[in-house]
């Protein structure tokens, strides 16, 4: 009788851990399927611009009709930890990206997470937590693997984001935020100032709607903003980001001010507009919003006199990390 009530007890153990590794899972699932970009984007025409004409037969790496196998095995990532330090600007731009629409590594990357559901339609939430993992294995390429370093998504980034976006590319908001055509709270119409709306935030009544229920009002804070226009609004999904990321590295290098925060900045917030809904081979702008810890830069400039390529990154035992650039 004795042995039954331990047998009894230890079935009820062994239930109870199960039922609270269930919980845990789901809290996971769940946590990694919230979504951050607002119910008010409009992403209508990133749904169907890829596959007007056939080249396109889903938002995977597979499913992109220009990039042939042969282009994805080269681009396959051998763990290799690439030192800035030590490579001219090309050299790392093209170790990174070998070309703007294949970030090295970033198809095996997709793969291993399967972050789309389905491939031809993924959803918000599934396509912003995709830009978190690839934003994290783009640090990994370059050694910043710990979890200081991971890069965290961010309600008000992208709520931000998109009302800059909405500020910029609309007159929804002017009647009732008046203020200096062009500046970077806006109004926009007419300004050729690529982060006009930078700075624009709606009241917390007009900002309830694009948030979670329970959510703080959003705010100014410290932060950095890239807007780019390489992505095209007919790019799939697993690649439209990284000409963003491709572009600024070309043009600027591991030390430029808006590549700085993709490697160095804590969270995130990413806002995708198509400024031409009728052409579908039109750029759709990028606006990245940044905020939270801007950690160190653990490479140094090799343009810096007292810089040592062979004792700089995160596997240095004493680095003479140079300072990350906040634009």
């Amino acid at each position: 009788q004795k042995q039954d009530e331990k047998k009894k007890k230890k079935k009820k153990t062994m239930m109870k851990s199960v039922g609270v590794l269930v919980c845990v899972l789901l809290v996971g699932v769940v946590m990694a399927q919230q979504q951050y970009t607002p119910d008010q984007a409009d992403w209508s025409t990133f749904a169907t611009k890829p596959f007007e004409g056939g080249t396109n037969t889903g938002h995977d790496p597979d499913g992109v009709g220009w990039i042939s196998a042969a282009d994805w095995e080269a681009a396959k990532w051998d763990g290799t930890v690439y030192n800035p330090s030590k490579m001219t600007q090309q050299e790392f731009a093209e170790a990174i990206c070998p070309s703007v629409d294949r970030i090295r590594g970033i198809r095996e990357v997709f793969y291993q997470h399967n972050p789309f559901a389905d491939n031809r339609n993924p959803t918000k939430a599934e396509v912003d937590e995709w830009h978190r993992i690839a934003l994290n294995h783009v640090r990994a390429l370059i050694g910043y693997t710990t979890a200081d370093r991971q890069a965290e998504k961010d309600h008000c980034m992208f709520a931000r984001a998109l009302w800059g976006d909405e500020r910029k590319f609309t007159t929804a908001w002017d009647s009732e935020y008046p203020g200096t055509t062009g500046s970077a709270y806006g109004p926009c119409q007419g300004s050729t100032n690529a982060h006009c709306g930078a700075t624009f935030i709606p009241d917390a009544a007009d900002q309830a709607p694009y948030l979670p229920d329970g959510h703080a009002a959003c705010s100014t804070q410290q932060g950095a903003e890239g807007v780019f226009s390489g992505p095209k609004s007919n790019i799939p999904w697993s690649i439209k980001w990284s000409r963003g990321l491709c572009n600024t590295l070309l043009a600027e290098g591991f030390w430029g001010g808006h590549t700085g925060p993709y490697f160095h900045r804590q969270r995130f917030g990413f806002s995708f507009w198509d400024p031409d809904p009728s052409n579908n081979n039109n750029n759709a702008i990028l606006r990245a919003k940044w905020t939270g810890n801007l950690m160190p830069n653990l490479y140094c400039n090799p343009s810096e006199p007292d810089c040592d390529p062979d004792n700089t990154g995160p596997s240095s035992s004493s680095p003479s990390p140079s300072p990350s650039p906040s634009p």
